[in-house]
């Protein structure tokens, strides 16, 4: 994103967020994953 002109990140940003936002509702925080992970490998779903 830091690679995008400013608008473009901004577009895309509000194109990602919903489907951030299911992700979130339909998962939960991974006790046992590593800090080192990215956010969403910090997440469990089943």
């Amino acid at each position: 994103m830091h690679a995008l002109a400013p608008q473009a990140a901004r577009e895309l940003r509000r194109l990602v967020k919903p489907l951030d936002d299911l992700y979130i509702a339909k998962t939960w925080p991974d006790p046992f994953a590593s800090p080192d992970d990215g956010w969403w490998a910090r997440r469990c779903w089943g």
